[in-house]
């Protein structure tokens, strides 16, 4: 009888570990996150940097599609979907009962509001993307269709999955966005407080149509310091923090046990802006000396200590599809000297600096935010290797404000720019596809709206006209590894590194972020929680006209949004298999027992 009972436990806990186990999200009162900088109103029109800053507002208002753990944009408003085949009309299905933090609902109207409002109202991130909209037709609250007046393979990802959809009865009233403090939207979370300089707090809300949030409450002190807000997270005054955690710090965090570490792919840019509009960076061939002075790896390995991946020249990142990988730029101070003095940049004077061609001194300036040591670092190491090759160059550390008021006044290109060269940084947003390059370098500010080195060269726009109409993937990538291949050879950048994503956080607080690739813990999914429910996708098959893609399919599509905590459901089987345990143990104890009676 013995047997027979231990028999059916051990079944049982073989039936447990072959079936799916259902998971329990974790949920908690409050989480401290902190951030280094402040970021405005956090409304689309002001809020300030792409991370944490753009992160903060997904967090408040949502958008049709969500870039998932692995960047593939997947339906969010949006319920049902399908793109015809020729890819110029979406028809698209929105999740019924969604509503603005104020309890009106979201409707297809203010999908359409939206696209008009940022139209009328240019924010060059989310407005650029809009333009190949044809026509926007409302069919229902819920339905409407989308068409294109050229095909855009990347529409899904910007605009679909990154443009924030305005409340109409409230933005219709707006006629100055850009000094408005309204930020009521449908997101996971309400601002229900900000104080300028010093914090904002976030509350959950519980009407929202993917299900109540796992934080009650966020809590964002802004610390400007990043050694404070990393001594914060040490001491437990913070749960986690947006920055980066400096390389030399990662074994010091390791020792800790209520601090743990989470890294990975960087998509993050740090670049050497050079002012191509400005002598003697407007020369080709003096931006090539400057990159053959940099020794690019060994930034990487004495201020990253190995945390980062070296920069293409060609500026897309390396784990792109799309990247070329037969470029390459040789640290060569000998050439970079010689090259100086091919081009006419001699040191005629003795001082052990080069003078321009027709004579003039040159003495250059590197900006770089005072708040970076990192970034400091690294524009120090590149300053005397330009003094090394020759040309006269000085660090100046601002704070952020400043310095973006040099190279990018009112954040619009065409506002000009007042800077000879500057240690930079994009987002992981510009890597996340590769016509992004088109907007880093063409010379029309409407296209190129984030060339702040005023770089202008005909063959590189007219590249970008037949990328911008090819539809052929094959024909793009062409085209694509060509724009790297002439941005190499003209070095309007000079593209340092990608450092890796290094995050840190208390785990016994919260221990249930999602990791996205380039970006790191901070990110709409380490906040929302998904039932298996919302993670089932309708029939891929709609999907191009009736014909699965391989990046659509319904598969990947419930693969890369499982955002439920696996702990949950291992400590419950846990659980059972003790109490299996100590079962069988008691049954065994008892027989044993009986058999001595006997």
């Amino acid at each position: 009888m013995g047997k027979k009972i231990l028999f059916l436990l051990l079944a049982f806990v073989l039936l447990l570990t072959s079936a799916p186990m259902l998971t329990q999200a974790q949920t908690v009162e409050q989480l401290r996150v902190g951030i280094s900088s402040d970021e405005n109103t956090l409304n689309p029109y002001t809020y300030v940097t792409g991370s944490p800053g753009l992160d903060l507002v997904h967090l408040m208002y949502d958008t049709l599609f969500q870039l998932d753990d692995k960047n593939i944009p997947i339906p969010w408003l949006v319920k049902d979907y399908k793109v015809s085949e020729d890819g110029l009309t979406y028809d698209l299905t929105l999740h019924e009962n969604i509503m603005f933090h104020d309890g009106q609902p979201l409707t297809a109207n203010d999908v359409k509001f939206t696209i008009d409002y940022f139209n009328e109202y240019p924010k060059s991130r989310f407005t650029n993307p809009l333009a190949d909209i044809q026509s926007f037709e409302i069919n229902s609250d819920t339905e409407f269709t989308i068409t294109l007046g050229a095909a855009d393979p990347n529409f899904m990802i910007q605009p679909l999955a990154d443009l924030p959809i305005l409340p109409k009865h409230i933005w219709s009233e707006i006629d100055n966005p850009d000094e408005s403090d309204n930020n009521i939207g449908s997101g996971p979370y309400k601002l229900s407080e900000h104080r300028s300089g010093e914090y904002y707090r976030l509350e959950a809300n519980k009407e929202y149509f993917l299900g109540e949030p796992p934080i009650g409450e966020l809590i964002l002190p802004i610390i400007e310091d990043t050694t404070a807000l990393f001594t914060a997270l040490q001491s437990g005054e913070l749960d986690v923090v947006s920055a980066n955690v400096s390389p030399e710090l990662v074994k010091q965090f390791e020792g800790n046990e209520n601090v743990k570490i989470d890294q990975g792919a960087g998509f993050s840019t740090t670049l050497l802006q050079l002012n191509s509009e400005r002598y003697p960076m407007s020369d080709k061939d003096f931006r090539k000396a400057i990159s053959l002075a940099i020794d690019n790896q060994y930034l990487i390995d004495t201020i990253l200590l190995g945390y980062a991946e070296v920069g293409s020249p060609g500026f897309i990142h390396p784990e792109s599809p799309f990247f070329n990988d037969q470029l390459s730029v040789d640290h060569d101070m000998d050439a970079a000297r010689q090259t100086l003095l091919n081009a006419g940049f001699e040191d005629t004077n003795g001082d052990g600096f080069v003078e321009g061609q027709d004579g003039e001194e040159i003495s250059l300036e590197m900006l770089v935010y005072s708040d970076s040591p990192t970034r400091i670092r690294t524009a120090e190491i590149i300053t005397e290797w330009m003094n090394d090759i020759g040309i006269e160059t000085s660090v100046r550390a601002m704070d952020m404000t400043t310095v973006d008021s040099l190279v990018w006044p009112g954040f619009d290109v065409s506002q000009g720019r007042d800077f000879d060269l500057s240690i930079w940084g994009w987002s992981s947003t510009m890597q996340i596809f590769p016509d992004r390059i088109i907007e880093l370098f063409h010379s029309d500010p409407s296209i190129g709206s984030v060339n702040i080195g005023g770089y202008s060269n005909e063959e590189f726009d007219k590249l970008a006209a037949e990328l911008q109409d090819a539809i052929d993937e094959g024909e793009r990538k062409e085209l694509i590894l060509e724009l790297q291949q002439l941005i190499t050879d003209e070095t309007p950048i000079v593209t340092l590194y990608y450092q890796e994503i290094i995050n840190a956080y208390n785990p016994n607080v919260y221990d249930d972020y999602t990791f996205q690739l380039g970006k790191g813990l901070i990110n709409k999914l380490s906040f929302v929680t998904l039932d298996n429910e919302d993670k089932e996708q309708d029939d891929a098959s709609e999907v191009m006209g009736g014909e699965a893609s391989s990046e659509v399919t319904g598969e990947e599509e419930i693969d890369t949004e499982a955002i439920a905590n696996e702990s949950g459901g291992r400590s419950t089987l846990l659980y059972l298999l003790l109490g299996v345990i100590v079962i069988a143990g008691g049954l065994f104890f008892l027989k044993k027992k009986g058999a001595k009676k006997s």
